[in-house]
């Protein structure tokens, strides 16, 4: 496995120009020149990346053929590895290659590319073991003799080959499935990564010696088993020609037609997964990763699973960094938990490349990751079918009161779903001109004690009143509603006799995400939600009327600075009986509504998920939430804000409801699927 030197010399002469022409050919970066290559650059410890050796999908089938067809030309025979063809046997999966499945009258490079699947060995140090051992990706007229030694394998530099390989199909099968039974670490305890080894230079051990070698890593060892001789300073000082009499030259070729043909072998990061645990909606993963590039950088780790990914720097205390890689320092560990859909999934490891080289996948582990909280949905075929169906799952027969908004325009609604938490009744929706079908069907069911249309005519019109009140055995109903959305949120507050907390929360009434967030807690606290045009300039003297008229003195104003200026709370301190005005805030609706529910619910066993785009199917379901004192969480239609899923776990929420169909509540939000 020595290699030949008079092919290696031709490739010199005649090739470089060649494949830098024809290299555009094919779907393969322009390698450089060898003559830019410098023998200083040849680490005899580190030949090649674990990455780009140990690779299953480095080239496809066609990749592999374009780039024969780009070396060889027009073959001059009908053995060339770009024409030549023949039968293979099916081999069984064992512990170094998996199955492989022959085929009658096989191509080289489908030969190549299914070992490569098979053995993990990938197909650019299959084609570079096959031109630095016979040249015969450039070779233009091989003889069958050529051939049958194709890898070189079994062929020892001190006697003749072992028959048992001969031909393209063992040598190729045989020599990857050897690198990687080499490259398992276990078949001798020489060359082993993290130790030195003293290697020779020659086979002449007697008259060229050897030199001790550090040797970095797994591909690396796998070439000294195959060829047990380190080049001496005579081979690197020519990369391109010879030595002296103890050079050799086998890994020095295979260093420079990887260079030539592929780029650089060496550059790719490197790492380990040395623990990757499942807990309760969440991964704990550890390891440890470092680009050879620049060992006193830190290098990101990107963790990936079904729908979520994040990332870490891997700057921990870890000596394994130094032992697999020495010299690299023991700053490279990374450890870390994340929040992880629930559910059965492949959880991977990617790190990140600098300088020179690639991004590179430390591999997959599948896990299950459990969930603490079940997950079940109410949905409905539109925002009325969903409230009523949270109604019927929700309330038995015989309720207070049921309360009637719109369900197109959102603010009388949300005023109304405080009181509706206390009093344990449900929000109905409506159109605008007509109560819905569904909506009838449930309050037939409900037997309402009172109904209470919410909003004036302009939310729901007269016809609405009128179905309610031709409903068989229609209890008594009332309409509340002002002249505008704060007046109306006024009157709500002030005909539901349940404001004895001494409590009022503030919101904007042209954002309802924050309203939205307070509602449901409100009712639980038996305190009103009062609309405030947060952008003005005074408080309505209505509105500071009746918080003085029903002894408010703590305020909470909901939302930040945008939703309601410093100026207006300032304000709100002012009215007479206010003793304190707190803000919870946060950096937009999903943060202001986590700052809600964890101010507001430190412990609780069920919790809602509603759409932050779409208010509609929050508003039936906070009334749900607020009667349950049950926080309301704020989700995206595909994935729920890693804030959720944390106040879920420390609250400890065993119980989770979503509100709305798979087209507000994606299937992301039923298994938790943490947002990127």
């Amino acid at each position: 496995m020595q290699g030949v030197m008079r092919w290696f010399s031709r490739f010199v002469r005649i090739s470089l120009v060649a494949i830098i022409v024809s290299v555009g050919l094919v779907a393969v970066q322009p390698p450089p020149a060898a003559e830019a290559l410098s023998g200083s650059d040849l680490d005899v410890g580190y030949l090649i990346d674990d990455s780009k050796f140990y690779d299953n999908d480095a080239m496809s089938q066609a990749e592999i053929q374009a780039f024969l067809n780009a070396k060889i030309g027009t073959c001059q025979n009908t053995n060339c590895l770009n024409v030549y063809r023949m039968d293979t046997r099916s081999i069984a999966a064992e512990d170094y290659c998996k199955a492989y499945v022959g085929a009658a009258s096989e191509p080289v490079s489908a030969i190549i590319f299914k070992v490569q699947a098979a053995c993990n060995i990938s197909a650019k140090a299959i084609l570079v073991t096959l031109q630095k051992e016979q040249g015969l990706v450039t070779r233009t007229a091989p003889s069958l003799s050529i051939l049958r030694k194709a890898m070189g394998m079994g062929c020892p530099d001190t006697s003749v080959c072992d028959s048992q390989f001969y031909g393209v199909f063992n040598q190729i099968y045989a020599a990857a499935r050897q690198f990687n039974r080499y490259g398992n670490g276990s078949f001798t305890t020489r060359f082993q990564p993290g130790q030195v080894s003293n290697i020779l230079f020659h086979p002449d051990a007697a008259r060229c010696g050897s030199s001790p070698v550090l040797v970095k890593n797994r591909a690396t060892m796998a070439l000294y088993y195959y060829t047990p001789y380190q080049p001496n300073a005579a081979a690197r000082a020519n990369l391109t020609g010879t030595g002296d009499a103890c050079s050799s030259y086998g890994n020095r070729n295979f260093w420079v037609y990887y260079n030539s043909y592929f780029g650089s072998p060496t550059g790719d990061p490197m790492g380990k997964i040395q623990a990757l645990t499942p807990g309760n909606n969440a991964v704990t993963v550890s390891g440890w990763a470092v680009d050879p590039d620049n060992v006193s950088a830190p290098v990101t780790v990107r963790v990936y699973g079904a729908g979520w990914s994040r990332t870490v720097s891997a700057n921990g205390a870890s000596p394994d960094s130094n032992t697999a890689f020495p010299g690299a320092g023991t700053n490279h560990g990374y450890a870390a938990t994340f929040y992880a859909t629930a559910g059965s999934q492949d959880v991977c490891i990617d790190v990140s490349n600098q300088g020179q080289g690639r991004d590179i996948s430390l591999g997959c582990r599948a896990v299950n990751v459990p969930s603490a909280a079940t997950v079940s949905r109410t949905a409905g075929t539109d925002r009325y079918d969903t409230a009523a169906n949270i109604s019927k799952t929700n309330y038995a027969p015989g309720v207070p009161v049921a309360y009637i908004a719109a369900g197109e325009n959102f603010p009388d609604a949300l005023s109304v779903v405080p009181a509706a938490a206390t009093v344990g009744g449900p929000v109905l929706l409506s159109t605008q001109g007509s109560l819905p079908p569904v909506v009838v069907t449930e309050l037939q069911r409900l037997k309402p004690q009172k109904i209470v249309i919410v909003g004036g005519t302009a939310a729901l019109s007269a016809n609405v009143a009128n179905q309610l009140a031709a409903l068989p055995s229609a209890p008594p109903i009332t309409r509340v509603g002002g002249t505008d959305r704060w007046d109306t949120s006024r009157q709500i507050a002030e005909t539901v006799g349940v404001l004895h907390s001494g409590k009022a929360f503030i919101v904007s009434g042209s954002n309802f995400p924050d309203a939205l967030s307070v509602a449901s807690a409100a009712g639980a606290l038996d305190s009103p939600v009062i609309l405030l045009d947060g952008l003005a300039s005074n408080i309505p003297a209505a509105t500071s009327q009746a918080l003085q008229r029903w002894g408010v003195t703590q305020l909470t104003v909901i939302g930040g600075t945008s939703a309601i200026t410093t100026a207006l709370q300032q304000k709100l301190a002012a009215i007479p009986g206010v003793v304190s005005v707190t803000r919870i805030s946060g950096s937009d609706r999903f943060a202001t509504s986590l700052a809600v529910n964890a101010a507001l619910y430190p412990a609780a066993t069920k919790g809602y998920v509603a759409s932050a785009v779409a208010f509609a199917d929050g508003l039936a379901g906070g009334a749900v939430a607020g009667r349950d004192s049950a926080p309301l969480y704020l989700a995206q239609p595909t994935c729920v804000p890693t804030g959720v899923i944390g106040h879920v776990l420390t609250a400890k929420v065993t119980s989770l409801g979503l509100l709305g169909g798979t087209a507000a509540l994606g299937t992301g939000v039923g298994t938790l699927t943490p947002c990127n």
